[in-house]
């Protein structure tokens, strides 16, 4: 159930990790193949990887959730009592969930907003490039509250 469905949705984030790191890497080595080879540098090469780099940055968050791999101050939470170590825990969770929440709706405004300005260099809106936002900000909130489901 809550298991499975946390695993495969890692499986998509980890695909999808995939797929940007490798466009980021040959949007990053066909620049510098255009520029040191033939001399011409490719105008919309640095935006992209920007854009890649975000997208990147807020799916290996979500990843990251769903690992367990975010820093945490397990040293402190460590020394307390049981009862105490449940609340902190607990206390954690709302304030990582609230947090998370606020970065999803502020990311759906943001990029709204975004949709009204072309990109510099690429044929898209700036709505795709923050769009990264409310997704990561949806992934990590998921992984969150299926791994709260689990305990």
């Amino acid at each position: 159930g809550v298991t499975r469905l946390d695993g495969a949705l890692a499986r998509v984030e980890a695909a999808a990790l995939g797929l940007l790191v490798l466009a980021m890497t040959g949007v990053t080595l066909a620049q510098v193949a255009a520029r040191y080879l033939f001399g011409t540098p490719l105008i919309w090469s640095e935006e992209a990887a920007r854009y890649l780099f975000v997208w990147v940055s807020m799916i290996g968050a979500a990843l990251a959730v769903h690992r367990g791999g975010h820093y945490a101050l397990t040293a402190l939470e460590e020394r307390l009592p049981a009862a105490a170590r449940r609340v902190a825990r607990a206390v954690a969770f709302v304030v990582s969930a609230a947090f998370l929440l606020i970065l999803f709706v502020t990311g759906i405004n943001e990029t709204r907003q975004a949709h009204l300005q072309d990109a510099a260099t690429l044929p898209f809106r700036m709505s795709l490039p923050y769009a990264a936002l409310p997704v990561g900000a949806a992934l990590m909130l998921a992984h969150l509250l299926l791994r709260a489901m689990r305990r």
